[in-house]
């Protein structure tokens, strides 16, 4: 049985429920596998709203539909109704401070969680904080200062009456959990950094035999922790020092994809901060308001931390050494899942090395695994072996792709950062459907549920379907 069947069962939620980022489990996989089969701007558009930024995806439960957004120094949850898209409530508080995020990534990147009562809202700017149904607040966790190098973009997690956030980062990097009903701290333990820190977020598996686990693609192994305990079980190199696509949990095998991990970028990179020509980067010498100096700040502090001799600067050797751990590392992984302690070397299945995005996540739907990557490229793979079946062009979007692919009915959804959502008809021998030009940024991943394709765009949210 698929892990979104339990999990729905013990939560109470809906059969077209959409309760997390991708939805059931992360898998991208609509758990009524229905979706509109025809739809554009004038076609099946059952509505269409104008928003507030944002980057989070939408959530739906129960006929609502959840989303975090920003105005200002506003950060707010929108609850509208999922049917008509009028808007129900809206909650705002004012950020606690100002982190640093990449433009692509931005404030409210978190897509908020639910247990089918109520949603949970991760606040990078601020900390964790719960709604009811009705956008009553109950409870408020103030947490950060953050320390990542593009912002933080991981989403929370509900399991087991806990709400999971999982947080690496250069510095203090950690995994941890909230009572979902007090916002009481249950369990939090510790984690290795990487100097890049990591974007992803966890995914559940349930063993025939043994506790819930939590499956988490941090700095540089792939790691399963009790989600009762936060007990680190196992653990499994093999993946570089920066994920961001989250795990992908089918059966007893995990996928992960990211781009191969190479040999270090050359040091001149950095070395233009050299101000005194010593050989050496220091932290002091970067001193710079752009963004850019803000994040080689912070690598070379980690850098310097984790790889050097702790003297505030570093230089090409440990420059070096730093990415050492994540060369020919990464790619598209599948891992089996069993056993206890390190399983570094013995759990992986195949590996395919190129051609792998950084950002978008796996999906794998009616045997068939699909990998999108900048350009418009789409790849099909065997799960069982990682033979390629196909690969080719989205021909009218060839951008770059931030939004991971979802699927239903036996279709295939896919968006570029530029707005141009592609219909792509199931199978090994994929082929395309359908275009639609939404003349709007897109970063958000789209969620399916109750047989309507949710997409948010920049300023809009549109809902596709009868």
């Amino acid at each position: 049985m698929r892990l979104w069947a339990l999990l729905l069962t013990a939560l109470a939620l809906s059969g077209a429920d959409w309760p997390r980022f991708r939805g059931p489990n992360g898998d991208g996989v609509a758990p009524d596998d229905k979706a509109p089969a025809e739809f554009g701007l004038e076609k099946n558009l059952a509505w269409k709203a104008k928003i507030p930024q944002g980057n989070s995806s939408p959530i739906v439960v129960n006929g609502r539909m959840f989303l975090s957004a920003h105005e200002g120094e506003e950060r707010m949850v929108l609850c509208l109704d999922a049917a008509s898209g009028k808007e129900l409530w809206r909650k705002s508080m004012r950020k606690a401070r100002s982190e640093l995020a990449n433009p692509l990534n931005g404030p409210t990147t978190p897509t908020p969680a639910t247990d089918g009562k109520n949603v949970y809202v991760f606040f990078p700017e601020f900390g964790l904080v719960s709604y009811g149904w009705n956008g009553e607040e109950r409870w408020r966790v103030p947490l950060g200062p953050f320390d990542a190098v593009q912002g933080v973009a991981t989403s929370p997690v509900y399991a087991e009456g806990n709400v999971i956030l999982f947080l690496d980062q250069p510095t203090e990097s950690y995994l941890a959990a909230f009572d979902a009903g007090s916002g009481k701290q249950r369990w939090k333990v510790e984690r290795p950094s990487g100097f890049l820190g990591g974007y992803s977020t966890p995914s559940l598996y349930k063993p025939k035999d043994g506790p819930l686990q939590l499956i988490v693609s941090g700095a540089v192994e792939l790691t399963g922790y009790q989600a009762k305990t936060g007990e680190r079980l196992w653990w499994a190199r093999g993946l570089t020092y920066a994920p961001a696509a989250l795990p992908l949990v089918q059966g007893d095998t995990i996928y992960t994809v990211e781009p191969r991990g190479d040999a270090a970028p050359p040091f001149a990179q950095v070395a233009a901060y050299d101000a005194n020509k010593d050989g050496k980067v220091a932290v002091t010498e970067i001193t710079g308001e752009k963004l850019g100096d803000k994040i080689w700040n912070r690598i070379v502090r980690s850098i310097d931390r984790f790889y050097g001799d702790g003297d505030g600067a570093v230089n090409e050797e440990e420059w070096k050494k730093s990415f050492t751990a994540g060369e020919k590392a990464g790619g598209l992984n599948a891992f089996a899942i069993g056993g206890k302690g390190d399983l570094s070397g013995k759990t992986s299945k195949w590996n395919v090395a190129k051609g792998m995005p950084y950002v978008t996540a796996p999906l794998l739907y009616r045997d068939v695994l699909y990998v999108v990557r900048n350009g418009g490229i789409l790849s099909s793979y065997s799960p069982g072996s990682g033979e390629k079946l196909k690969e080719g062009r989205l021909k009218d979007a060839l951008g770059d792709y931030y939004a991971s692919p979802v699927a239903a009915g036996g279709k295939v959804y896919l968006i570029s950062k530029e707005g141009k959502l592609t219909v792509v008809k199931a199978g090994g021998q994929w082929e395309t459907e359908a275009s639609v030009d939404l003349n709007e940024q897109v970063i958000a991943t789209p969620a399916l549920a109750g047989g309507r394709l949710y997409v948010r765009t920049a300023q809009t949210l549109y809902s596709f379907g009868s």
